[in-house]
């Protein structure tokens, strides 16, 4: 028996699917990436440590916040440069918009049709026009967040090695507080719809690794952890990820100790879940999700629940940065330490940086030279480490369609695009 999917819609990019089942056993199942390959870790050797962050922006649409921090990070600890804590506020800030916009546009545009059969987004609005207008003011108030921040919603402008180019007016930043509770409730409505949804069933084992952090629910910062290992930094943690790829495809495949493995909201949830926020925290409770969970299809509730994590952590934020002195800005001093730096070094400088996605933890790594360019990197993007888990899924995931009653082929095929959709995978940002 073949199934045979030519295209996965309601994904960032383009992907068909193939499964051989033979006797009831999937033989293989393979996600087909129909995207070319871009290069950019060619395209960034050679290229100036003030260029490429705002090259790997340009990798995604939909996430370039996370690709142009993480990128600086990455150069700023090859540099040994330390950022100021008002730098990291608003990094994390940024980050925040970046999530609650991406989270919003997957959770009620991508993924709720496939709990109603809805094939048309009209008739999904009709259904529920509120949590359409709940989805649409967050993506709102996260665009908002990385414009006033970042220059603007799409590639930020303004992130630079050692801070900012440019500081965000703090009069923006009031009004944007002034909405976050309206955010805060809209957050809520959308994670009660989801929390009412039946879920398929579908458990397996499966190691699940993110960022951890003692303080807070990690993204921006923190150790990977795995829950059966010591927690480890992120230079040791991607000098044992095995990258491979297939000879058909442009994206490649990640293992940790010979095993794929999944990143995303539902790793962050079973590895950090004291670390959320209060209102956070009182939804997972009313979700009665017990943790860990290793139900995939639980991601897109996992995402629901951290909208309303990073709306609150918003809110805070907001609040410590209305403190802080907007008009003077120290990125001067940190363009010297950087000039001053690359004059002293003897030899090339590396760094490493590990930063939470919307999908999934993301790492960069940058090795530099006295001249200021890069003489090596490498991007590891959270879909390129899904995919593989994603297929072991698929392969455990049809035999129970395929063996139970009722079920007809074009009934197996939609649970297994929302199976794929449940991962929300960037297959633009996995062709990197």
């Amino acid at each position: 028996m073949l199934i045979k999917i030519d295209h996965i819609a309601k994904i960032e990019g383009h992907a068909g699917f193939t499964a051989d089942i033979v006797n009831g056993k999937v033989e293989q199942a393979r996600l087909r990436v129909m995207e070319g390959a871009r290069l950019l870790e060619g395209i960034l050797r050679d290229r100036s440590i003030y260029e490429v962050s705002q090259i790997t922006a340009r990798i995604c649409g939909v996430c370039p916040v996370v690709h142009t921090l993480t990128s600086l990070k990455a150069l700023e600890k090859a540099l040994e440069i330390e950022i100021s804590p008002r730098t990291l506020l608003l990094r994390k800030l940024l980050m925040m918009g970046q999530i609650i916009n991406s989270h919003a546009l997957h959770l009620f545009f991508f993924s709720l049709s496939d709990f109603f059969n809805d094939k048309n987004d009209l008739d999904l609005i009709k259904r529920f026009p509120e949590r359409a207008r709940d989805a649409l003011m967050l993506r709102e108030f996260g665009n908002q967040l990385i414009e006033v921040i970042g220059g603007r919603s799409i590639h930020p402008l303004t992130p630079t090695i050692g801070g900012f180019l440019r500081l965000p007016d703090k009069t923006k930043l009031s009004r944007l507080f002034e909405i976050s509770d309206s955010a805060l409730i809209s957050a809520r409505n959308l994670a009660r719809l989801f929390i009412g949804l039946h879920y398929p069933e579908f458990v397996r084992s499966s190691p699940y690794v993110s960022l951890t952090h003692l303080k807070e629910y990690a993204i921006i910062d923190g150790l990977v952890m795995l829950a059966s290992e010591k927690q480890q930094s992120a230079e040791n943690f991607i000098s044992a990820i095995k990258e491979y790829q297939l000879a058909d495809s442009a994206v490649k495949r990640s293992q940790y100790q010979g095993r794929p493995y999944m990143v995303g909201a539902i790793s962050r949830l079973n590895n950090n879940p004291e670390q959320l926020n209060f209102m956070a925290k009182k939804t997972l409770k009313a979700a009665a999700l017990k943790l860990p969970s290793f139900n995939p299809f639980y991601n897109i509730l996992a995402q629901a629940i951290e909208i309303i994590q990073c709306v609150e952590e918003a809110q805070k934020l907001l609040k410590y940065i209305l403190r802080q002195d907007l008009a003077k800005n120290d990125i001067a001093e940190k363009e010297g330490l950087v000039k001053t730096r690359l004059k002293s070094m003897r030899q090339t400088a590396k760094g490493t940086a590990a930063m939470e996605a919307p999908r999934g933890t993301l790492y960069y790594f940058y090795e530099i030279a006295g001249d200021g360019k890069v003489k090596n990197c490498n991007i590891i993007t959270p879909t390129s480490q899904n995919l593989a888990r994603m297929e072991e899924d698929l392969k455990e995931y049809i035999p129970s369609l395929i063996g139970a009653k009722n079920v007809c082929k074009k009934d197996c095929q939609e649970k297994i695009k929302m199976l794929v959709r449940a991962y929300d995978p960037c297959l633009t940002c996995a062709t990197h």
